[in-house]
């Protein structure tokens, strides 16, 4: 089955088998003949190419297969020359995973001083906020912490590494006890932070695949119910 190349919208559609999936796409592209970054919306565990242009001529890397446990650069390729076939291990410009980090950015910053005054001021080095980001404060040591510790406030900031505490209302909050250690705030409500796009899975496509600039390369992606490496049979 397939479905559009860089959604995640058929991530478990396809063939169902034992409950399982098997996921299969297919397209093609017009190389400009450098290397060229695939985007899937899973890891594929098999994936051929098949240079539609070079199989009208006798030339190198017709179609090729990789495999996800094969080295990074790898690829099986079929050469054609003039009156046979020959074959290529490629060990660099092959296929080479190159998946990219997704997830939530840590909210977390380590505070590490809180003033008695009105309103208080926190110190919290390269804290990232902006005035009007909301922010739980928590683990905060000393006669201060009860007054800070478990509470939403608003923050105006007042310099890279420090920022004044407004109630919800935008009131001044004034603490009254003593600051000993420890501290960490987090954001949240309306200005929760940002959220990455998840993980992107993709593959490399070396000079060895894509072929020259203009050729037109047909592919298929395959994602396997099941992916062992059943070792040494011997």
């Amino acid at each position: 089955m397939t479905a559009p190349i860089g959604t995640a919208s058929n991530i478990y559609s396809g063939l169902r088998e034992l409950g399982q999936v098997t996921n299969t796409y297919g397209g093609y592209f017009i190389s400009d003949g450098g290397a060229y970054n695939l985007v899937l919306p899973w890891q594929a565990d098999k994936f051929e190419w098949y240079n539609y242009t070079k199989f009208a001529t006798n030339d190198q890397n017709l179609q090729g297969v990789w495999f996800r446990d094969m080295p990074a650069g790898d690829g099986l390729i079929i050469n054609r020359a003039t009156t046979s076939l020959t074959s290529t291990l490629e060990a660099t410009n092959g296929i080479t995973i190159a998946n990219t980090d997704g997830g939530f950015v840590d909210e977390h910053v380590t505070i590490t001083g809180a003033t008695t005054a009105t309103p208080c001021v926190i110190t919290a080095a390269s804290h990232g906020l902006t005035t009007g980001d909301r922010i739980v404060i928590t683990k905060v040591v000393g006669t201060i912490g009860p007054e800070l510790n478990n509470q939403t406030f608003v923050v105006t900031v007042t310099s890279a590494n420090a920022f004044s505490l407004q109630d919800v209302y935008g009131n001044n909050i004034t603490t009254v006890g003593s600051y000993t250690s420890g501290g960490q705030l987090t954001k949240t409500g309306p200005s929760l932070g940002i959220v990455d796009a998840p993980v992107s899975y993709i593959l490399t496509l070396g000079t060895a695949v894509v072929g020259n600039d203009s050729d037109v390369i047909y592919f298929v992606a395959s994602k396997f119910n099941s992916f062992f490496n059943i070792g040494d049979i011997a």
